[in-house]
């Protein structure tokens, strides 16, 4: 059987994906792990490494943008694409500060964990109180420590708005969001949707920025029904 590619995001490893692999079918699932990498291009030359193309690739989140930004340099590597809570715009000026003081704080300070406020921000108000899904946010956390989080943030505070340079790509590219993420605003996705000429876009209700393992069991229908039916 074909392989697709998985990707995750910021502070996620392949426990993200823990209830939708065993859901894939026709396919086999692979992470990829990209959380070593210290620039976009160390993530696309992982993601060279790892595939045999032309491939499909699963992305959330910063995976979702690393995706992108791979299938419009390497267009003739990609089968298909399925971004997840993931946007093609570039970070603001406010979220760039951010980032930066964050760095900065965590440089010369100890990294106590991400905090509950911050996981509530993730969810959906449905799911703030569900331990289970806490759980796995700050297992992931840990897993990946502080050295981590600060290699992520230094690498992907070069975000540049990629929208225009992906326009003509004729990968067919499935993009899922959730109208309920804080995050990633739904509206910057259904902007990138009019602005593809071969994509498709779901809209999950209920759900907020961590659709792999708040909604694994539709996410997983989704992407079977794209890989199997187009």
């Amino acid at each position: 059987m074909q392989k697709i590619y998985f990707l995750s995001g910021t502070m996620c490893n392949q426990e993200l994906w823990q209830f939708v692999f065993p859901k894939i079918k026709n396919y086999i699932p692979e992470y990829i792990d990209i959380t070593s990498a210290s620039s976009f291009d160390e993530i696309n030359h992982l993601i060279l490494s790892k595939i045999s193309s032309p491939a499909i690739i699963v992305g959330f989140s910063l995976g979702g943008f690393s995706a992108l930004n791979f299938a419009r340099q390497f267009p003739e590597k990609i089968k298909k694409l399925v971004i997840i809570a993931a946007s093609s715009k570039g970070l603001s000026e406010n979220e760039i500060r951010l980032r930066k003081s964050t760095i900065d704080f965590l440089e010369t300070h100890p990294y106590k964990g991400i905090s509950n406020t911050r996981i509530k921000q993730f969810l959906h108000s449905k799911n703030q109180q569900n331990n289970k899904l806490i759980n796995i946010i700050k297992k992931m956390d840990v897993d990946l420590g502080k050295k981590t989080l600060i290699k992520q943030l230094k690498a992907t505070s070069k975000r540049i708005d990629i929208t225009k340079s992906i326009k003509n790509l004729t990968n067919p590219i499935l993009l899922v969001s959730s109208k309920e993420d804080a995050i990633v605003s739904n509206k910057d996705i259904l902007d990138l949707n009019e602005a593809l000429k071969y994509s498709f876009s779901v809209v999950i209700k209920n759900s907020g920025h961590m659709i792999p393992i708040e909604k694994p069991n539709e996410l997983s229908e989704i992407i079977n029904n794209y890989l199997n039916e187009f």
